[in-house]
Protein backbone atom coordinates (compact mmCIF):
# COMPACT_ATOMS: atom_id res chain seq x y z
CA UNK A 1 0.00 0.00 0.00
CA UNK A 2 0.89 3.63 -0.33
CA UNK A 3 3.78 4.29 -2.66
CA UNK A 4 5.06 7.38 -0.85
CA UNK A 5 2.71 7.89 2.08
CA UNK A 6 3.60 6.46 5.45
CA UNK A 7 0.50 5.28 7.30
CA UNK A 8 -0.05 6.77 10.75
CA UNK A 9 0.48 4.67 13.87
CA UNK A 10 -2.98 5.47 15.26
CA UNK A 11 -6.03 4.73 13.15
CA UNK A 12 -9.43 6.39 13.25
CA UNK A 13 -12.67 5.36 11.61
CA UNK A 14 -14.12 7.41 8.76
CA UNK A 15 -17.67 6.88 7.57
CA UNK A 16 -19.61 8.21 4.63
CA UNK A 17 -23.12 7.75 3.35
CA UNK A 18 -24.01 6.02 0.10
CA UNK A 19 -26.87 3.98 -1.30
CA UNK A 20 -27.11 0.24 -0.79
CA UNK A 21 -26.32 -0.26 -4.50
CA UNK A 22 -23.23 1.93 -4.23
CA UNK A 23 -22.10 0.00 -1.15
CA UNK A 24 -22.45 -3.32 -2.99
CA UNK A 25 -20.54 -1.93 -5.97
CA UNK A 26 -17.74 -0.57 -3.75
CA UNK A 27 -17.45 -3.94 -2.00
CA UNK A 28 -17.30 -5.66 -5.39
CA UNK A 29 -14.52 -3.33 -6.59
CA UNK A 30 -12.54 -3.94 -3.40
CA UNK A 31 -12.95 -7.70 -3.67
CA UNK A 32 -11.88 -7.64 -7.31
CA UNK A 33 -8.62 -5.96 -6.27
CA UNK A 34 -8.33 -8.19 -3.17
CA UNK A 35 -8.42 -5.13 -0.91
CA UNK A 36 -10.50 -3.99 1.99
CA UNK A 37 -12.81 -1.06 1.36
CA UNK A 38 -10.40 1.13 3.35
CA UNK A 39 -7.47 0.00 1.22
CA UNK A 40 -9.44 0.62 -1.98
CA UNK A 41 -10.52 4.14 -1.01
CA UNK A 42 -7.08 5.09 0.29
CA UNK A 43 -5.37 3.72 -2.82
CA UNK A 44 -7.21 6.38 -4.82
CA UNK A 45 -6.60 9.16 -2.30
CA UNK A 46 -3.03 8.64 -1.06
CA UNK A 47 -1.31 9.95 -4.21
CA UNK A 48 -2.83 13.36 -3.43
CA UNK A 49 -1.84 13.37 0.27
CA UNK A 50 0.92 15.79 1.24
CA UNK A 51 4.19 14.02 1.90
CA UNK A 52 6.55 15.29 4.56
CA UNK A 53 9.93 13.54 4.74
CA UNK A 54 10.99 12.37 8.19
CA UNK A 55 13.70 14.26 10.12
CA UNK A 56 16.52 11.96 9.00
CA UNK A 57 15.57 12.43 5.34
CA UNK A 58 15.17 16.20 5.77
CA UNK A 59 18.67 16.38 7.29
CA UNK A 60 20.12 14.29 4.46
CA UNK A 61 18.51 16.59 1.87
CA UNK A 62 19.88 19.71 3.58
CA UNK A 63 23.32 18.10 3.97
CA UNK A 64 23.44 17.12 0.29
CA UNK A 65 22.40 20.62 -0.81
CA UNK A 66 25.15 22.05 1.41
CA UNK A 67 27.62 19.39 0.24
CA UNK A 68 28.04 18.16 3.84
CA UNK A 69 28.54 14.58 5.06
CA UNK A 70 28.75 13.24 1.51
CA UNK A 71 30.27 9.89 0.68
CA UNK A 72 32.17 9.50 -2.56
CA UNK A 73 32.47 6.45 -4.78
CA UNK A 74 35.14 5.94 -7.43
CA UNK A 75 32.86 3.83 -9.60
CA UNK A 76 29.44 2.25 -9.71
CA UNK A 77 30.91 -0.98 -8.33
CA UNK A 78 32.52 1.01 -5.50
CA UNK A 79 29.15 2.65 -4.77
CA UNK A 80 27.37 -0.70 -4.53
CA UNK A 81 30.14 -2.07 -2.31
CA UNK A 82 29.76 0.93 0.05
CA UNK A 83 26.01 0.30 0.15
CA UNK A 84 26.56 -3.37 0.99
CA UNK A 85 24.79 -4.54 -2.15
CA UNK A 86 26.04 -7.03 -4.70
CA UNK A 87 23.94 -6.44 -7.83
CA UNK A 88 23.70 -9.16 -10.41
CA UNK A 89 25.81 -8.60 -13.50
CA UNK A 90 23.86 -8.47 -16.75
CA UNK A 91 25.29 -10.28 -19.75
Amino acid sequence: MGEHYQAPQHYVKVTFECSEEERVYIKMLAARERKTISELVLSYMRPDFPHEPNQETQKAILDSRGKKNLEHAKSTDDFWEQMGVKPKKHA
